[in-house]
């Protein structure tokens, strides 16, 4: 909520009353930090001056935060150079036809080893139109969190941000039959041109709404932002936000400690989503390093068909965070050779999940009768059992699960102590089954 002052040494003051306003702040104080402007934050508010918000010094710090990514930019800095090479002059050429406003302003102008100079002027002349259009526009950037044609507009009825705003003027798809707008709530303030800097990340973008304080606020979102720009330290230097988010909470005991609501936009989405993470999912998370899993492994995407891919490691936080088990995923993966690995991992989780403390053991008795097995059975005669016990259980046909168990261990000679807790409830403890029929292999094949 904003607030306007009088008799006071700042005239407007913000409060985190929902996550938009949280958001706000969090980008003004980056604004207000770069550019040195006096502002004060107290546990629940933050005092500042309206004076000290204009277009041209948001442009600047624009500029200052996404410089790598603007054209014109990327041009200046490859000419402030002495000498080019031949890709290096390839790339500048292409930067200046990139969009519309680089078009618009160099026209056919080319670099040509001789027109350093009048291109760098043209950048001088033209840069604050150049920032603006470029960060108003670009799909990463502004216009995917606003609509495009309010930057810098005062507040008005309805709010700026993609998903919340209304074309009042005309009643189109964004509206549903019988729609009134005098019902409709969108308060909007002109602060809220800020949320794009609060958020961190690339084609999933991410905001930690822990505003239990303004210190919180603004210290979770600067470790966000630290962990996404150096990658977790990975070899990779992953990019991934939704990676970088999760292995921070895994791995920092002070990152995220208790119920936080996250934002995030996802570019390829008209409107923001919401992921509540509570105190229990944090827990779990925490006791993801405790139990050995290596969370990297859950960071692909399955190819279930040309046009369709799962991405595990979504699939796992979702499920982390809203309780529920990874059975479909643990199938998917049984039925493929030389995922053994990854299937115990995803039991792992599943007992997290389950928050079952006798299943540790219980699993290892599983495990250990799964290896005895393999011991006594020929290949042939091993793999003929895995299949028919990977296809029942796929298919839901429980009975038909423990009429083979019953099969395989008067033919083996092995006696299976935790077949008696499936005869009891299969549903509850299928992560027995599970791991028995992942183990049921030579230890040549476990790679």
């Amino acid at each position: 909520m904003k607030t306007n002052l009088q008799n006071n040494s700042y005239d407007t003051m913000l409060e985190p009353s929902d996550w938009r306003f949280s958001a706000a702040i969090v980008g003004l104080m980056q604004y207000l930090d770069y550019h040195d402007l006096d502002y004060r934050i107290e546990d629940d508010c933050i005092y500042y001056n309206r004076e000290d918000i204009n277009e041209e010094k948001y442009l600047e710090f624009v500029e200052y935060k996404y410089g790598e990514e603007l054209h014109h930019k990327i041009v200046e800095n490859i000419l402030s150079r002495e000498e080019l090479s031949d890709e290096e002059i390839k790339l500048v050429n292409d930067k200046l036809s990139a969009n519309t406003i680089m078009k618009k302003t160099f026209g056919k102008l080319k670099y040509d080893k001789t027109n350093k100079q009048e291109i760098l002027d043209i950048i001088i002349k033209s840069r604050k139109e150049l920032i603006r259009e470029t960060f108003r526009s670009k799909s990463d950037m502004y216009a995917n969190y606003a609509n495009t044609n309010q930057l810098f507009n005062d507040s008005q009825n309805n709010c700026r941000l993609i998903g919340y705003y209304i074309d009042s003027g005309k009643k189109g798809k964004s509206t549903a039959f019988n729609f009134n707008i005098s019902t409709f709530v969108g308060c909007d303030e002109r602060e809220f041109d800020f949320i794009p800097f609060a958020f961190e990340g690339t084609r999933e973008a991410f905001f930690i709404n822990d505003n239990y304080t303004i210190d919180r606020l603004k210290i979770s979102n600067k470790t966000l932002r630290i962990k996404v720009e150096s990658g977790l330290d990975w070899s990779s230097k992953s990019k991934d936000t939704r990676q970088v988010l999760f292995k921070g909470i895994i791995e920092s005991t002070d990152f995220i400690d208790r119920d936080v609501e996250v934002i995030f936009k996802d570019r390829d989405k008209g409107y923001f989503e919401t992921l509540y993470i509570r105190k229990e999912s944090i827990d779990i998370f925490k006791k993801i390093a405790e139990e050995n899993i290596d969370y990297r492994s859950f960071c692909f995407s399955y190819k279930v068909t040309e046009k369709y891919y799962i991405n595990i490691q979504k699939q796992v936080t979702d499920s982390i965070l809203n309780n529920l088990l990874l059975d479909n995923l643990i199938e998917i993966f049984l039925k493929e050779k030389y995922r053994n690995g990854l299937v115990s991992q995803l039991i792992k989780i599943n007992v997290l999940i389950r928050r079952d403390k006798s299943m540790k053991d219980r699993l290892k008795g599983a495990y250990k009768n799964a290896k005895q097995v393999a011991e006594v059975l020929e290949i042939n005669k091993l793999e003929s059992y895995k299949q028919k016990l990977t296809s029942s259980i796929i298919f839901k046909d429980y009975d038909r699960v423990c009429q083979i168990l019953l099969q395989l261990t008067n033919y083996s000679g092995v006696e299976f102590g935790f077949v008696y807790d499936l005869f009891d409830d299969f549903e509850e403890n299928k992560d027995l089954a599970y791991t028995f029929i992942n183990a049921l292999s030579k230890k040549s094949e476990n790679k």
